[in-house]
């Protein structure tokens, strides 16, 4: 008890904010400021708004009609993702078992701070190719380079079709 009330916890902000009953609208206000730990840093969570079916998918305890629910929400709904309050309303009555799963941990977010990017370059008349995958951190508010590998031994990126369009493209000027 906590100045006569009781003190009570969530497993994770998304379940604070079925239990809570508050707008979604209200819930953005306050959803980057809650969290499950006393940690700096949490890992482990993933972008809601940017995951892919298969990751939902895990996310949800192997429920894929769930997982694709999600996705075709997102589609619907572009400005409506402010929070992770729009998976309550996107999972609704329809997969409460998805939902619950979703609420057990502080899993989710709406924001991103590490991004991938798997870059190509050619060099003049297809010539000189070199691919690089690079994971960058932009919590700091300044992008750095946590990661970076060479996958230029992997081989074109792009598909053979791609590489001989840019090589007939190029033979052409």
């Amino acid at each position: 008890m906590v100045g006569g009330m009781a003190t009570v916890t969530f497993a994770s902000p998304l379940l604070f904010y079925s239990k809570s009953g508050m707008t979604a609208a209200e819930f953005a206000l306050i959803a980057t400021n809650l969290t499950t730990t006393t940690n700096k840093i949490i890992e482990g969570r993933v972008n809601v708004n940017t995951a892919n079916a298969a990751v939902l998918t895990c996310l949800m305890g192997g429920d894929t009609s769930a997982a694709a629910q999600l996705v075709n929400y997102r589609l619907s709904n572009a400005n409506n993702l402010t929070s992770i309050a729009w998976v309550v309303d996107a999972l609704g009555q329809g997969y409460p078992d998805a939902l619950a799963a979703m609420e057990t941990g502080d899993y989710l977010t709406t924001r991103s701070f590490q991004f991938t990017a798997d870059i190509a370059a050619v060099g003049p008349h297809g010539r000189g190719y070199r691919r690089v995958k690079f994971v960058f951190d932009t919590s700091s508010g300044t992008p750095e380079i946590l990661y970076r590998q060479d996958l230029t031994h992997l081989g074109w990126a792009l598909g053979k079709q791609v590489r001989q369009d840019y090589v007939l493209a190029n033979d052409k000027r």
